[in-house]
C-alpha cells in the first residue's frame, strides 16, 4: 500500500539530518539544474493472474535548484536540492497495463558528504495519470490500478560517475509505487524496481560564503501553536461494495514550532465513515451473521476517534506533514477487515482477526502536503492552510483526504 512506501519520505527527511553531513568547503555554489533520465526495470505482478509484462522503460525530466540560501528549513535538512519531476513510464504491456505520466515535487539529499559528494538520495510524492485501468471485461487481470488518477511515490539512490561544475552523469537504482489510496477497488498498486542513468546540467546563480548560510537560523526560536482542521475523505469499503463514500473528519491540537522550520504536536481527532454507516444500515448477511451488535447504533459504530502525534517540515508556504496515532474507538474496523480479507467470497471465510489485525485497528497514520496562505518565514500569529493527505491503518491505505484548517501561534520566543 501507498503508506508503506511514502512513510519512507518522512524517514528520508529526518534521516537526512544525520546522514547528509555538511561538507568542509568554505563556499557553496547556488545553481538551478535540468536533468534528463532513462529508466529500465520490472513491474512486479501484485497477483498471479496479473498480465505478463516485459521490461518497464521510461524517461524523466527534472527541474530543480539548490537551497544554499538563508532559509532555516534548508539548514534543518542539510541543504537539499528541491524541484519538480515529470516522468513517463511504459509498464511493459501497452495493451493490458498501459503507461503512466507522473508529476511530483522531490527532495534530493547528499548522503555521507564527509566521505564523498557523489552519492545522493532523491525521494518524491505526487500524482500520476494512468491510461489503462481495471475493467472486468477488457482488463480483468489488471488488479493494480482501477482509477486513472493515483498517488505516486518514488525513491532513488544516485551515484555521480562524472561530477563537474556544469554537469553530472549519474547512475542509480530505486523504486516507484502507484496507488489510488482506497478510493476504488481493486487497488493492489503498481510497484516497479528500476535502474537509471541520468544527465544533469547546472546553471550557477551565485556563490555564498559559509558564514552567510545560517544568518536566520536560531535554534532557540520557538512558538506555541493551536490548530483545528476539517476534512473530507473519499474511500470505498471493498470490491463488492464499490461505491465512493465520504469520510468526514475533524481535529484539534497544539504543539511547538522550532525556528520557523519544524513543527510537532499532540492532537485529538474525530471521523465519521459513510461507507461503514450505509453498510451497517442495510443489514446485509455479513453484518447480521458476524457483527449484529453494530446494528444497535449504526451512527455511533461508524465513527472513530483517537489521539495522534504530528510532525511537519515547514518550507515557506508549503510543508510535508506526517502523523502517527492511536484509534481509541473504531468498532467497525472488524467489519472492514472481514470483507477485505476473504470474508466476502463464495465460502465466506475470512482470515483470522489476529494480532496484526488488532494492531491495525488501533494504529493510524497520515502523510501528505499542506499549503499555507502566509509563509512560515514570517512566523505569522494567524494562518490558514489547505492539505492533501492519505490516511492509513498501520501502513494499509484507509482513505484519501482534502482538508482545510486554521493555526494560531504565539509570539516567537528565544529560550
Amino acid at each position: 500500500m501507498i503508506l508503506k512506501k511514502t512513510t519512507l519520505l518522512l524517514f528520508s527527511l529526518i534521516s537526512s539530518i544525520a546522514l547528509a553531513q555538511e561538507s568542509n568547503s568554505t563556499t557553496k555554489n547556488n545553481f538551478n539544474f535540468i536533468g534528463v533520465g532513462y529508466t529500465i526495470g520490472q513491474t512486479m505482478p501484485p497477483i498471479s493472474i496479473y498480465p505478463e509484462t516485459k521490461n518497464q522503460q521510461g524517461f524523466d525530466l527534472t527541474l530543480g535548484t539548490t537551497t544554499y540560501e538563508n532559509d532555516s528549513w534548508a539548514k534543518l535538512l542539510n541543504y537539499p536540492k528541491t524541484g519538480i519531476l515529470l516522468s513517463y513510464a511504459d509498464f511493459g504491456n501497452q495493451e493490458k497495463v498501459g503507461y503512466g505520466i507522473t508529476v511530483m515535487p522531490f527532495f534530493d539529499f547528499g548522503v555521507l558528504n564527509k566521505l564523498t559528494n557523489r552519492i545522493r538520495l532523491q525521494v518524491g510524492l505526487g500524482g500520476s495519470y494512468n491510461n489503462l485501468i481495471y475493467d472486468k471485461v477488457t482488463h480483468s487481470g489488471n488488479h493494480a490500478i482501477s482509477t486513472h488518477l493515483t498517488w505516486a511515490f518514488r525513491s532513488f539512490f544516485y551515484y555521480d560517475l562524472v561530477h563537474r561544475k556544469d554537469f553530472n552523469i549519474k547512475i542509480g537504482a530505486g523504486l516507484t509505487h502507484f496507488s489510488n489510496g482506497h478510493t476504488r477497488w481493486p487497488n493492489l498498486g503498481l510497484n516497479s524496481y528500476l535502474a537509471t542513468v541520468k544527465t544533469e546540467f547546472n546553471f550557477t546563480k551565485n556563490t555564498i560564503p559559509l558564514s552567510e548560510e545560517t544568518t536566520d537560523a536560531d535554534p532557540a526560536d520557538t512558538q506555541t501553536y493551536y490548530t483545528t482542521r476539517l476534512g473530507l475523505g473519499y474511500k470505498t469499503l471493498f470490491r463488492n461494495y464499490n461505491s465512493l463514500k465520504n469520510v468526514y473528519t475533524a481535529s484539534f491540537g497544539m504543539g511547538r514550532i522550532k525556528n520557523k522550520s519544524f513543527k510537532y504536536g499532540l492532537n485529538f481527532y474525530y471521523r465519521f465513515y459513510e461507507d461503514y454507516y450505509d453498510y451497517i444500515k442495510e443489514e446485509g448477511s455479513i453484518v447480521t451473521t458476524h457483527f449484529p451488535e453494530l446494528t444497535n447504533n449504526p451512527y455511533q459504530n461508524a465513527t472513530a476517534f483517537g489521539v495522534f502525534s504530528s510532525c511537519e517540515v515547514l518550507i515557506n508556504h508549503f510543508s510535508v506533514e506526517a502523523e502517527l496515532g492511536i484509534n481509541l474507538y473504531k468498532p467497525a474496523y472488524k467489519l472492514d477487515w472481514h470483507v477485505n480479507n476473504g470474508g466476502y467470497t463464495s465460502i465466506d471465510i475470512a482470515d483470522e482477526f489476529g494480532t496484526k489485525a488488532k494492531i491495525k485497528q488501533y494504529i493510524s497514520s497520515r502523510l501528505g502536503f499542506r499549503y499555507y496562505a502566509i509563509t512560515a518565514k514570517k512566523a505569522p500569529r494567524h494562518n490558514v492552510f489547505i492539505a492533501a493527505t492519505i490516511n492509513s491503518n498501520l501502513g494499509q491505505a484507509d482513505f484519501s483526504e482534502l482538508s482545510f484548517g486554521y493555526v494560531y501561534s504565539t509570539k516567537s520566543k528565544n529560550k
